[in-house]
């Protein structure tokens, strides 16, 4: 290679400029990033459940969903928590699992799980990097707040962003929404039921009235009797004469008259009772709705038959019978695809004739399928209401339809007991009632008929009364005729008085049904109300009428137009009552949240808005573009401002910005090496040249690798810096030191390169084979380290390739001419190095005791090291979580949230902060009354965001606050990957894990160090817990279900009915029922009113309370309830104060929790950043394992040697030493970084010592005795150990004293890297001419001389 790049330069000369313009291209193009693509295999499951209790989350929602997905290929581990409303299931799967396919399964099996009714559908979702917001900012516009500012954000701001390039979604927080607000108003309701009333008792008096009368007429009627039974008594006793014998029977017909009047009215009043009450069904248009159910059944049970439904079940079944059938095909035809209904339709386009014979056996078999599913479906449909009541089940089916069909409202309306008692007055009372009303209306006429002839009876007899008188009829037969008809007139009012009781009963009945039905209490409850209004504000086209080739759209309804429209609403029409309207029952308002919402910066109201990118996109690039839009908005409107509160994007600038100085500023360091050591300006040139290209040529590699230009890959492009320039030292030092032997420079550049070929082949392997064992990691470190593995890799093949190639290419060209130049400082360096080295080779106990002792403190030291996952980073951009007291009104939450901008904003190195309510902002929120600040710090106050954290945190001690957290940095890498301490207590009993859990916490808060100790069961919400008593409440009629339906009813007070457009302003319509609102005072006199039938068969209406059959006890729920894998959890966290390490704190905790007395079948396992952090070290010390085999096995190629390998891996320890010290020295923690600097070191500190054997095996093999060969190279490779060495550690110099923001991530490496590899070279020098002095026992070495085929030869001759 040397030699051909020396003989064709121009083909030298145009790779390089292919690389420079590839190079320029691939890094103009590579996407930025903060962090590497990471696979984080995990995705959640949420699911809400109104209104449940953590256990019964658990119980009947989270174990539901756990058995269903566990199952997915791939699930590594199932972690749950059950907490009050919501139910959230953490899978993690395999590392290498497609997590695309993972989803789909995932959703598939959520989709076929059988969840309670009022269960949320549940909520599948991946956890990914770009989870996190890109940005965050603020927006105020001076003169604008509240709604107006919303409106303005929402149509001016919001939609400028979701349009730039890579952005996903623009969520925004603190909008003020308006809705219309329907709020029942009891005064109104109870006018129009005054009204009702009034004119039903108008009706009712008309009947009460008739009802008087005929008693009054009875009465009369008794009265007369009795005096004409005196009279005909004195009349008797007188022996009076035969004229008042005839009056007292003229006076007993009067009577008979006066009871067969009050019969007549008796009747006439119970016939007016029964047709009010018929009336009143008539008026509810109970057979209508009636017949309209049996006619939705008859409809259900069609549409299965041979409709909507029986096509849509056909559908589904050929769809899938399609995609088997297509698959089998597939998969018979030997192609791996998988078939869906996406690609179905595609694939048959491709099968030619044989997609007719799959869609007609798919027709076919559908058809079949679809007929037995229908039938099954029409047998657990009810025919008719009749139906429906004697079989339950269908009942419960037809309910599960109407809901699936999106009727949920009338399908919770559609009870037993509402159909029975509809089925009971349409084929019972109402036949009976017209019955009844019969038989009144004959027995009325046979009433007037006698009534009739009894007054012509009387009329006859007045007509007589003259004759009777005349003809004097004895006294005797008149009194007989008279106690007879007085004797019969008792007995007809006996018979009046009886039936006038009963009239009297009947018209009480009805008037207290009539009375019942008399209000709009059944009518105005909010699903009625809600599928009014539903149903009122509705358009749909209906269809199509085609006329004369025309087709016209035929649209039914017209939505609301304003808010009067929406007051107008007809409710009902009532007979003598005219219409009532919405507005007659309810105050209709336009409101808004503002008093709910709380949303500021600087003192301002402003709106947040978080900006997220696509998965796809470059978080740099989308910053970018938001950015400039948002300076393009500001200058179009002087009066809009637009604070960045969070971007990801200029902390990347920042971080790539602080990498790339130091890369730049470590080559020009190296370039600075070269002259000190060389004095030659050409040799330097070439070396010079050789670090932009090999830094080219890799980033051309990166770019067709798809690595994104990220803070790992960069720190080991900045780390491959110091040592891509170390083939070319060699190369370089090589050829020049040739050229200074006189010869010829293209001779020299060939034979330089040449004799080093070998070895910086071998150091070049080494140091990439350090990388190749990230291979068999897994998690994070994989995830973190394998950008920066592979940088570092294409950065040194790239190397190797330049020094072989371009340095010999062009040392021909610049070292034609010799300047020969004296070295006096750096000769007299390598006459006490002399001297040095032969004191040491006469010593060497000395050296490698030295050595030894060191290496030993240094491992004692590690175990009293500190040791993190991340460093923390310095950062412009802090946060605040508060939450508020529960017992504070939302007023005094804003008063307080105003304090915490005020006293943060007088902070020194304060620049803007901006607080929002996050509190019920998620699907999981539990009204915590939570509130996020978001800080943004001067930037030369940046490095000292920890101070400014702990001021904050001393600040907000002063305030009633029930919890908050000061996050010194929003780009802390510590926290993204979890920080504190975190115990998981692992059992089977709950109360048992808590109980344990709580000795735990008592254990912890011994150990100095930790904070804010926590089980997180402490804040469990108080709950009062309503105690059914199953065989009382079944007495009153009622079910445990039975009772829950109806308080949940009684305590929701809301309800989301439609939406209104008005002015092209669309509000959500709320309804608000307050009316006998229930709470912890009232909630045991809540009645329930149940139907039942009595001894004698009949239905009788009863009122109960909920105390009668019901315990009401006050408790404390859990706050959450955790699983990991089906086994129950309990997690102990804590936070770490200032000046401790977690690690160290777990060492000394583990022990105290070792000695604790733990119940069988329960463990105690440390998680959390303890355990990412264990498994972190476990996986780099792997790493360095298998990286330390891989260079000894490299080494026994190049040397065809297994001893001289070992010679070279002792320099590991030394670098490892030197790596410890420095940490050490610098105060700074064990992190992944500085464990990657020991990685690193692995594989460059052994370079220096391949070099040096190899050199000296040559001196031995050409007769130089070993110790003047071990003298010999030391003084001869000196100077390119030390090039190498000090171009490595002057690099990696400018990451250790930036005080940039995002240094800190790469300075463990950095301090690790130079302090190993500047005592390893220092050790190298003394240590292994030491070691191989003993270890090489034999005085000389010979060459074997295998000779050739043409010597072998002439010797058989």
């Amino acid at each position: 290679m040397p030699k051909f790049s020396v003989k064709r330069p121009y083909v030298i000369l145009v790779a390089v400029m292919m690389v420079l313009v590839l190079g320029g291209v691939s890094f103009s193009k590579m996407t930025t990033d903060l962090l590497p693509n990471m696979n984080m295999p995990y995705m959640m499951v949420i699911t809400t459940y109104p209104g449940a209790s953590p256990e019964k989350v658990e119980t009947e929602l989270t174990d539901v969903i756990e058995n269903g997905v566990g199952t997915v290929n791939g699930v590594k581990e199932v972690t749950s928590t059950s907490s009050e409303n919501y139910s959230m299931v953490v899978l993690e799967f395999e590392d290498d699992t497609n997590m695309d396919s993972a989803m789909v399964k995932v959703t598939s099996a959520v989709n076929q799980l059988d969840l309670p009714d009022n269960v949320d559908n549940p909520m599948v979702m991946e956890l990914s990097a770009d989870m996190m917001s890109t940005m965050m900012v603020s927006v105020d516009y001076k003169g604008k707040k509240g709604y107006e500012l919303t409106q303005y954000v929402q149509d001016n701001i919001i939609p400028e962003l979701e349009r730039q390039d890579g952005v996903a979604s623009v969520q925004a927080s603190g909008l003020v929404e308006k809705s219309v607000e329907v709020k029942l108003n009891q005064d109104k309701i109870d006018d129009i039921n005054g009204k009702i009333l009034e004119k039903t008792d108008s009706s009712l008096k008309d009947a009460r009235k008739k009802i008087d009368d005929a008693q009054k007429k009875l009465d009369d009627g008794k009265k007369k009797l009795e005096e004409q039974k005196e009279s005909l008594s004195e009349q008797q006793t007188d022996k009076s004469n035969e004229l008042a014998k005839f009056s007292k029977m003229m006076d007993q017909a009067m009577a008979n008259k006066e009871a067969y009047s009050s019969q007549v009215t008796s009747l006439k009043a119970s016939q007016t009772a029964l047709n009010a009450e018929l009336a009143a069904y008539k008026k509810n248009k109970i057979e209508a709705s009636y017949d309209q159910i049996n006619a939705s059944f008859a409809a259900s049970r069609k549409s299965l038959e041979s409709g909507d439904g029986y096509k849509a079940i056909y559908d589904q079944v050929y769809q899938q019978v399609l995609i088997a059938a297509v698959q089998n095909a597939m998969d018979q035809s030997g192609t791996k695809t998988t078939v869906t209904a996406d690609n179905v339709n595609h694939l048959l386009s491709q099968m030619g004739n044989a997609a007719d014979e799959i869609k007609k056996a798919a027709a076919q078999t559908a058809e079949t399928t679809t007929k037995q599913q229908a039938e099954k479906q029409l047998e657990s449909i009810p025919a008719d209401v009749k139906d429906a009541l004697d079989h339950p089940d269908k009942l419960t089916a037809m309910q599960d339809m109407m809901k699936q069909q999106g009727q949920a409202d009338a399908a919770k309306n559609l009870t037993k007991k509402n159909l029975r008692t509809m089925y009971d007055i349409v084929n019972t009372r109402i036949p009976q009632i017209n019955t009844e009303l019969a038989n009144l209306k004959i027995k009325i006429k046979t009433a007037e008929a006698v009534l009739a002839q009894v007054e012509k009876s009387i009329k006859k007899a007045e007509g007589k009364y003259e004759q009777v008188e005349a003809g004097k009829i004895p006294a005797a037969a008149a009194f007989g005729a008279a106690n007879a008809q007085i004797a019969s007139a008792e007995t007809t009012l006996d018979n009046s008085s009886k039936e006038l009781e009963k009239a009297r009963k009947s018209y009480e009945k009805s008037r207290k049904e009539a009375l019942k039905k008399a209000n709009l209490d059944q009518l105005l409850t909010q699903d009625q109300l809600s599928n009014i209004l539903t149903a009122e504000n509705f358009s749909m086209p209906a269809g199509y009428i085609s006329e004369d080739g025309t087709q016209y759209l035929i649209k039914v309804g017209d939505e609301y137009n304003n808010i009067k429209e929406l007051k107008n609403t007809l409710l009902t029409n009532m007979k003598d009552i005219g219409d009532i309207r919405l507005c007659d029952v309810a105050d209709v308002t336009v409101i808004d949240n503002s008093e709910d919402n709380y949303a500021k910066v600087n003192g301002n109201d402003a709106v947040i808005l978080s900006i997220s990118k696509s998965s796809t996109a470059g978080t740099s690039d989308v910053s970018k573009r938001c950015g400039q839009k948002i300076k393009e908005l500001q200058k179009e409107d002087k009066n809009l401002r637009i604070v960045n509160l969070l971007d990801q994007g200029d902390y990347i600038k920042i971080i790539i910005k602080s990498v790339l100085s130091n890369l730049i500023f470590g080559a020009l360091l190296a370039v600075l090496v070269l002259m000190l050591f060389l004095k030659d300006v050409r040799p330097t040139v070439v070396v010079a040249f050789s670090i932009p290209l090999s830094v080219l040529f890799a980033i051309v590699l990166m770019y067709f690798t798809n690595i994104t230009m990220n803070i790992i890959s960069l720190s080991g492009l900045a780390l491959g810096v110091g040592m891509l320039v170390d083939n070319s030292i060699v190369v370089i030092e090589n050829i020049y030191r040739l050229r200074n032997k006189g010869v010829p420079a293209a001779r020299a550049a060939v034979m330089g390169a040449n004799q080093v070929a070998g070895a910086i082949f071998s150091s070049t392997l080494t140091t990439i084979c350090v990388f190749l064992p990230i291979i068999f990691t897994d998690g994070l470190t994989r995830s973190i380290m394998q950008d920066m593995c592979l940088t570092i890799a294409y950065s040194l093949s790239a190397s190797l390739v330049v020094a072989l190639t371009v340095v010999p290419s062009m040392s021909a060209t610049v070292l034609k001419k010799e300047n020969t130049k004296k070295h006096r400082f750096f000769d007299a360096v390598l006459n006490a190095y002399e001297k040095a080295a032969r004191f040491s080779l006469s010593h060497k106990a000395v050296v490698l005791v030295g050595s030894l002792v060191l290496l030993i403190f240094c491992v004692i030291q590690v175990f009293r090291m500190g040791i993190v996952m991340m460093p923390d980073m310095a950062s412009e951009q802090m946060s605040i979580s508060a939450t508020m007291p529960k017992e504070n009104s939302t007023k005094e939450d804003h008063e307080t949230a105003d304090q915490i901008l005020d006293l943060v904003s007088k902070t020194k190195g304060v620049d803007t902060v901006g607080g929002v309510m996050t509190s019920g902002t998620s699907m999981m929120s539990t009204d915590d009354k939570s509130y996020t600040f978001e800080v943004l710090l001067d930037k030369k106050y940046a490095r000292k965001n920890k101070q400014i954290a702990a001021e904050l945190e001393n600040k907000l001690k002063k305030l009633t606050l029930d919890d908050y957290t000061v996050s010194a940095s929003n780009m802390d890498m510590s926290s993204m990957l979890g920080s504190g301490l975190n115990i998981e207590i692992s059992g089977k009993d709950n109360d048992k894990l808590i109980k344990i859990s709580e000795d735990i916490m008592k254990i912890v808060g011994k150990q100095k160090g930790f904070k804010d100790i926590t089980n997180e069961q402490e804040e469990g919400d108080t709950e009062y817990v309503v105690t059914v008593d199953k065989d009382e409440a079944m007495k009153c009629g009622l079910t445990v279900a039975q009772v829950y339906q109806e308080m949940a009813s009684a305590l929701a007070t809301e309800k989301d009915s439609t939406k209104i457009t008005v002015e092209d302003q669309q509000y959500n319509v709320k309804i608000v029922d307050e009316r006998d609102e229930l709470d912890t005072k009232n909630l045991s006199d809540y009645e329930f009113e149940t139907t039942k039938m009595n001894d004698k068969g009949k239905e009788v209406t009863k009122t109960y309370k909920l105390s009668k059959f019901a315990k009401i006890t006050k408790g404390k729920s859990v706050e959450s309830l955790s699983r990991r894998n089906l086994v129950n959890y309990v997690s102990v966290k804590a936070d770490v104060e200032d000046g401790y390490n977690v690690a160290l704190l777990s060492r000394k905790l583990q022990k105290e929790i070792d000695k604790y007395d733990l119940p069988s079948g329960y463990t105690i396992d440390m998680g959390g950043e303890t355990e990412n952090t264990n498994e972190m070290v476990k996986n780099m010390l792997l790493m360095i394992t298998l990286a330390i085999v891989f260079i000894y096995l490299i080494m026994v190629a190049q040397f065809q040697s297994l001893l001289s390998p070992f010679i070279v891996i002792f320099t590991i320890p030394l670098a490892f030493t030197g790596g410890l010290i420095a940490l050490l020295i610098s105060g700074q923690e064990l992190s992944m970084m500085a464990l990657m600097g020991f990685l690193v070191l692995s594989g460059v500190v052994v370079n220096n010592g391949i070099v040096f054997v190899d050199y000296v095996n040559q001196l031995r093999l050409d007769g130089v005795e070993k110790r003047e060969a071990l003298i010999e190279t030391g003084v001869t490779r000196m100077r390119p150990i030390l090039m190498t060495a000090l171009t490595t550690i002057l690099a990696m110099s400018t990451m250790v004293f930036s005080h940039d923001t995002g240094s800190d991530m790469s300075r463990g490496m950095a301090i690790v890297t130079i302090g190993g590899l500047a005592y390893a070279t220092l050790m190298t020098l003394f240590v292994v001419p030491a070691l191989y002095d003993i270890f090489y026992r034999k005085k000389e070495m010979k060459r074997v001389d295998l000779g050739d085929e043409a010597t072998l030869r002439d010797r058989d001759e």
